[in-house]
This record gives C-alpha cells, sequence and structure tokens, in this order.
C-alpha cells in the first residue's frame, strides 16, 4: 500500500513555474483587449467639484471613459460597504480611483489620463487612529449610518469604523487584587505584502452578455457573487475563470478592480485589461494596518499574570472595504493578553478611519502588531519583577484546563512544551549583555504565542478516468502554500494509490465545486477535509461499481491497498482503478463537502529565541540566528510544512527591521520596490526549528495548520534581543539603526 502523507512530494505546480507555462492574469490575452489604466486623487481629502473628460476623450485610441457619476452609485465592501467604486462627491485618501480610461495600448491610457480635468476643493484631515478619534477630528464618513455592514458598536466615538471587545472575570477586581501594575505603549507601522505577481484583471463581455472574469483573487465564487449583486444579475451571468494567484499573502482579497474594469469594458464594448505596477500597488493596495497598542497589567509578587487590559487602535485608512471581516482584520484584539491563563481580562479593538491608503488583510492579521507589543511588555514586566523571561512565561502559559482570555476553552494546549523546547535547543542560559565584541553588543530575546485554526467551507470532485488514473477537480486558488500538492496526496493516501495516478484541475465558477477561498489558515482543516471526504465518496462508489460485476451486494466489497476486495464467499477476487473502469461504462465520481461554521478549540504554540549582536557605533542589527519551536500533529508534506515556517519568520524579520510604507501626510513615498526593501537571501539568518508533538488537530489525519506561523513573533523577539544587547527599549517597529542610536545617545546622557 501506498503511504505519502509526511513524505516531501514535490508541488503539482512546480513544473510549470519554473519552465514560465503558469498562466496568471497578466498573462491572459483577448481578442481586441483594451488597456485599463486609472486616475487617482493626489489629495488626502477634497470635495469634487467637477471633473471635464472631454480633452481625455478626444484623444485618438481612447475608447471609453468612466467617473463615480457614470456607475452605480451603491458603494462596496467585504463586510462594511463604504466605498464607492469610483470617488463621488469626494476624495479620502491620497490614490483613491477617480476615474479609468479604456484605450488601445497603455501609453495612450496613461497619457489620457493627463488630460482629465479634476476641481477639488480641499477638506481637513487627519492621519492618526487615536488623533481621529477626537471630537474635532474631521468627520470623514457623515453617512456611516446609512451603509450596509455591522452595526456600529461605539455611535459616540468620531471616525470608528469597527469595534470588536471580550472579557472575562471582573477586571476592576483583579486589578484591585494585584500587588503591582504596569502600563505601556506601543507602536506598528504600516507594511506591504510584498507578493511579486501584481494584481491584475480581465473582464469580457461575450455577445450574449455573459461577464467572463479572469482575475488574482483569492476567492473566485465571492468574485462572482459580489459582481452580481453589484450588477443586479444572477451569478451564473457571471464566469470567473482559474489563473494562478501568485503570491497573496492576504493581500489580493479585495474585488473592487474586477468592478472598475467591468465598467470599462462595459462601456467600450470590447475586453479590458488591467495590470497594476508597483507604485499603484504601493500606493492603493490593501496593507496591514498601523496600530496603536496600550496594555494595562496587574501582577501578583509571586509573577502571576492577575488582570490585564488591553486596547488597540488600528488605523483602519479611509475606507473599511477591503477588510474581509472585523474579527479577520482584527484578530490581533483576542491576542492583546498574549498566550497566558490570567483570570481577569479585558480586551478591545478599534478600526478608525484616518485619509490613509485602505488597509485590509495579511498573514496572521492584526496579531503581528498586538504580539509585538505584549512580548516587549512580558519582557518588561519580568526584568522589574526580577524574574527570567522564560520562567515568566513557564509560569503563566496556558496549561490544561485552563481558558483562553476571552474565556474560550483550548484543547491539547502544548505552551510549556513549546517553551522548553526552545530553551533546549537555543541552551538558554539567562541574558547575555555585556557580552561584546568589539563594538559589537551582543543579546537574546524570547517571545511566544499561539494562532488559531481556520475555519470555512470547500468541496472538492475525484473522478475516475477511463485509463484507470483519476482527475481531482477543485476551484481553490493556490496562493504559494502548496494546496493542490496537499489535495493529492491526501486524496493519495486515503486510497492507498501512487499521487501520480491523481491529475489535479482548476476549475472555474462554472463548472467547479465551490470553495469559499483561501484564507486563515484554513487550507489543510477544510479543503483537506473536503479531499478526504470526496476519496472516501469515490471508495464508495468504486466498491459499489465492483459488486455490481461481481454480482453480490456492495457490503461485501471492501477497499483495501488501492484495489477493490471480495475476500469472503466461494473465491477471493480483487480490482484495481484500471480494472473498474475498463469494466464500468458509467461515469464514477466521488464529491466532498466540508463546511465549518466556527473555528476548532485547538490552537498551535510557537515560541522563539533571537541572537542578535548590535553595532554599538552605528546601530546596525545582525539577527544572527533564531530558534523557533512550533506544536504540530501529523505533517503532510514536510518541505512544504517547514517552508511555510521559514517564509513566514523571513516575513516577520522583514517587518521588524527593514520593510516599511513611508507615509507624509497621507503620501505613499516608498514608490518601488527599490525603496520598499523587502529581505534578500543575504538578510536571512540561520534558523533551527524544531517540531513540538500534540495530539489533536482538525483536519485531515488530525493535521493543525502552519500557514500563519512564525511572522508574528519576530518583532517582540528582536526587540527584546536588542535591548538585552543595548539596553534601549523600541516601542515603536521597524527597529532601525537610527532609534537604536537614539536610544543610546539617551541613556549616555542619563
Amino acid at each position: 500500500m501506498w503511504h505519502t502523507i509526511g513524505r516531501a512530494l514535490p508541488r503539482v505546480e512546480g513544473a510549470s513555474k519554473v519552465e514560465g507555462t503558469c498562466v496568471y492574469t497578466a498573462d491572459v490575452i483577448r481578442p481586441s483587449a483594451l488597456w485599463g489604466k486609472f486616475l487617482r486623487s493626489p489629495l488626502p481629502h477634497a470635495r469634487i467639484l467637477s471633473i471635464d473628460v472631454s480633452q481625455a476623450l478626444r484623444l485618438p485610441g481612447v475608447k471609453a471613459i468612466v467617473t463615480g457619476k457614470d456607475i452605480s452609485p451603491r458603494l462596496e465592501g467585504y463586510t462594511l460597504q463604504d466605498k464607492p467604486v469610483f470617488a463621488l462627491d469626494r476624495v479620502r485618501y491620497i490614490g483613491e480611483k477617480v476615474a479609468g480610461v479604456a484605450a488601445i495600448d497603455k501609453d495612450i491610457a496613461e497619457e489620457a489620463l493627463t488630460l482629465i480635468d479634476v476641481n477639488y476643493e480641499e477638506l481637513p484631515t487627519v492621519f492618526d487612529p487615536v488623533e481621529a478619534l477626537k471630537p474635532e477630528a474631521p468627520l470623514l464618513h457623515p453617512k456611516y449610518a446609512s451603509y450596509l455592514g455591522p452595526p456600529n458598536m461605539a455611535p459616540q466615538l468620531r471616525n470608528v469604523q469597527t469595534v470588536i471587545s471580550t472579557s472575562k472575570g471582573d477586571i476592576a477586581a483583579g486589578f484591585a487584587a494585584s500587588d503591582r501594575i504596569f502600563e505601556n505603549t506601543f507602536r506598528t507601522h504600516m507594511v506591504h505584502q510584498g507578493f511579486i505577481e501584481p494584481r491584475a484583471c480581465v473582464v469580457e463581455i461575450d455577445k450574449d452578455g455573459r461577464i467572463m472574469v479572469w482575475f488574482g483573487h483569492q476567492s473566485s465564487f465571492k468574485v462572482r457573487s459580489w459582481l452580481a449583486t453589484h450588477i443586479g444579475i444572477a451569478e451564473e451571468r457571471i464566469v470567473v475563470h482559474p489563473v494562478n494567484l501568485g503570491g497573496s499573502f492576504g493581500g489580493k482579497e479585495g474585488y473592487e478592480d474586477a468592478l472598475c474594469t467591468y465598467y470599462l469594458a462595459k462601456a467600450s464594448g470590447r475586453p479590458v485589461k488591467v495590470v497594476s505596477t508597483y507604485t499603484e500597488e504601493l500606493i492603493d493596495g490593501e496593507p496591514r494596518h498601523a496600530a496603536v497598542i496600550t496594555l494595562r497589567t496587574g501582577i501578583k509578587n509571586d509573577g502571576r499574570l492577575w488582570a490585564w487590559d488591553g486596547k488597540i487602535h488600528y488605523d483602519g485608512g479611509a475606507y473599511a472595504a477591503r477588510k474581509p471581516s472585523p474579527r479577520a482584520n482584527m484578530n490581533g484584539t483576542f491576542m492583546l493578553a498574549g498566550s497566558y491563563s490570567i483570570p481577569h481580562t479585558k480586551m478591545e479593538g478599534y478600526a478608525v478611519y484616518t485619509n490613509r491608503i485602505p488597509c485590509g488583510y495579511f498573514r496572521a492579521p492584526g496579531e503581528v502588531q498586538t504580539l509585538f507589543a505584549v512580548e516587549s511588555h512580558m519582557d518588561m514586566i519580568a526584568e522589574t519583577m526580577g524574574i527570567d523571561p522564560l520562567e515568566f512565561r513557564l509560569r503563566n502559559a496556558l496549561k490544561g484546563g485552563d481558558t483562553r482570555s476571552t474565556g474560550e476553552s483550548i484543547s491539547d494546549p502544548r505552551a510549556q512544551e513549546t517553551l522548553q523546547q526552545v530553551a533546549k535547543s537555543s541552551h538558554w542560559n539567562g541574558h547575555v549583555r555585556g557580552k561584546t565584541n568589539g563594538q559589537k553588543l551582543a543579546g537574546r530575546g524570547w517571545a511566544f504565542g499561539d494562532r488559531h485554526v481556520g475555519h470555512g467551507e470547500s468541496s472538492s470532485e475525484l473522478f475516475l478516468e477511463k485509463d484507470g488514473t483519476l482527475c481531482l477537480t477543485t476551484s481553490v486558488r493556490d496562493q504559494g502554500v502548496g494546496a493542490y500538492t496537499m489535495h493529492r496526496q491526501v486524496a493519495a493516501e486515503v486510497l492507498g494509490i501512487n499521487p501520480n495516478l491523481i491529475r489535479v484541475e482548476i476549475k472555474g465558477t462554472d463548472t467547479g465545486p465551490y470553495d469559499e477561498g483561501v484564507r486563515g489558515a484554513r487550507g489543510t482543516h477544510v479543503e483537506g477535509q473536503a479531499v478526504f471526504r470526496a476519496a472516501q465518496a469515490l471508495i464508495k462508489r468504486l466498491c459499489e461499481e465492483s459488486a455490481s460485476l461481481w454480482k453480490v451486494r456492495p457490503e461485501k466489497v471492501e477497499w483495501k491497498d488501492g484495489k477493490a476486495g471480495l475476500s469472503k464467499g466461494k473465491s477471493r477476487k480483487t480490482m484495481g482503478l484500471k480494472g473498474i473502469a475498463r469494466n464500468c461504462d458509467v461515469p464514477i465520481c466521488g464529491f466532498g463537502h466540508f463546511k465549518a461554521e466556527t473555528k476548532p478549540d485547538v490552537y498551535s504554540f510557537q515560541a522563539i529565541v533571537a541572537d542578535v549582536e548590535v553595532d554599538s557605533e552605528t546601530g546596525e542589527i545582525d539577527v544572527q540566528k533564531l530558534y523557533f519551536a512550533y506544536d504540530v500533529t501529523q505533517v503532510i508534506n514536510p518541505i512544504i510544512h517547514q517552508g511555510q515556517i521559514e517564509g513566514a519568520i523571513i516575513q516577520g524579520l522583514g517587518f521588524t527591521v527593514m520593510e516599511e510604507m513611508a507615509v507624509d501626510e497621507g503620501r505613499i513615498l516608498t514608490l518601488n520596490l527599490g525603496d520598499y526593501k523587502i529581505p534578500t537571501i543575504k538578510d536571512i539568518p540561520r534558523l533551527a526549528t524544531t517540531l513540538v508533538q500534540a495530539d489533536q488537530g482538525p483536519g485531515p489525519f488530525g493535521t493543525k495548520a502552519v500557514a500563519e506561523a512564525g511572522i508574528s513573533i519576530i518583532a517582540p523577539a528582536i526587540a527584546n534581543a536588542v535591548y538585552d544587547a543595548t539596553g534601549v527599549r523600541i516601542f515603536e517597529t521597524p527597529i532601525t539603526p537610527e532609534k537604536i542610536l537614539t536610544g543610546l545617545a539617551s541613556r549616555a546622557i542619563s
């Protein structure tokens, strides 16, 4: 019998990516297609007095121009519908789409943009989420009460997009019973997902009025639904075709580009293709929220956490439309007390309107910001209390029988084991401050956290082909996690066959099985269970067909070692896939559907120690080695699993020490990847990963998730290590040489 689970099989799509035959949206060519380009606001907040497109329309080669006045005024948004497709009466951030042009080539389209005359009246602005809540701040959305979406949970506050909160115990009593109280405020910055393939969209309206869409998006079925709702037609009139998504990390969730492209195709009567430049990505993408985090913590004299009050203000930007859901993008709110057992907690999260780029989903949304604050705060408390930072975490980490700070129960927690594993692998024996190598100062820093497993809905189909091979059909869009490889390995394991017998076929919304979309570390859990069930359903059908051929009852036939078998009765018989396919005239298919309404109560714990050296003269940080541990159950593909961990850690490293969308009065200053620097191979430190064995997982074969591990705990580990080396506490990311030198100078003066 074949066993594929736990084997490092190559990626299904690997060869096509290496060969360059993978088709991305930007590669799609439609006959007589036009190029689309968008005119964007140069101002952060202004009233639109007039738009004159007459001169641009006279430019030869221009086929259509669309503004907000030419289309449906319906506001759009993933959850909260607050954003027009093109700006209507006002613009609220620099880069907001004001008009669209469709022309015979990109150069003409770009020239046409320069000929559109927009008359603005500037309005007051606000760029900080805390300042935006003040009564004197300009009100950015006066018609908020009319927006469709979740109700405003804080109507007394100005410019609030969304509020979520949770509590446990009695926070006031908890602080009253605490022996010591600590309070700190931290800030994090805005970063882009940094995927290589820019967003792109192609829309064609055929002669029958059907809308054909090619779009690099994480959820084809949701795109279809959104378009149908906006346009007011049946979903069956829209086909979202399969294309390779490329990287995403949550940054390809918005759908307004599809609407904009649709309106250009409708106005011009021809297919239209839009491919974003990286400048457009940076000024109008879906970056990670900047945030302000305030933590107030009560401690017992014996080092037990007793009360924890956390509040985070996410800079949501000018619109909430690009957030998949309040909880998804603000999930960090529920990590404001970390992975610790605390009797009394209160946690509040606010997404706030400002005149900056609207923010969206990015790997471990909201948690990267929160855990930077939480784990920095923990080290500060430990030092003041005179407790080793590892011992402080071990003393308070969640264990069996505890409830999370949200009050939720948790199954099979491996917090203690994960911390102890990192202590062992890093040979932890306390801080190393004072160790120097010339002008280099050495330090070590801890960080600790956990990650939930996502939920959702997915379907899959397995067909027996005439030659005895199988075709697995899916509508999942793989954004680089190796989803199709996982699908094939799960199906092959259930069937007990060589995985090379399974061909994976990616379908569009017209013929493919439903999938909710890629998000929230749900792939192995949700997609994997759908494939698992499809394989089981196929086995049932294969046994039924074999029983029919052998003229016995189906229950007499069992599936074993990749074959149908009849072991009882007058003779023993077996039949493999080829034999069944050869003798059966009817199609044989197994359909699998899985839907998890809520996230499982199984969490994965993670811990890290960072070793750094800091140049005392330049402030330069050299992250030398990272010791990481993560708790797992069954690993389906060890190379893909480790790749997810290392990729997330590298993204976390970029967030911590180099990546930043520099913003001045709402204007993005980093306009290309030369200015917006992401880690390269030379920036990557040595990494030692160990896996802690757990017992429970919700996915097929008891698997857990891994896609969003690692990224959230890099920043606090490095911040704590920098403090250990220099005595400089960094309260705001990114951690730069300038901030370290400023801190060193302040310490020298004091």
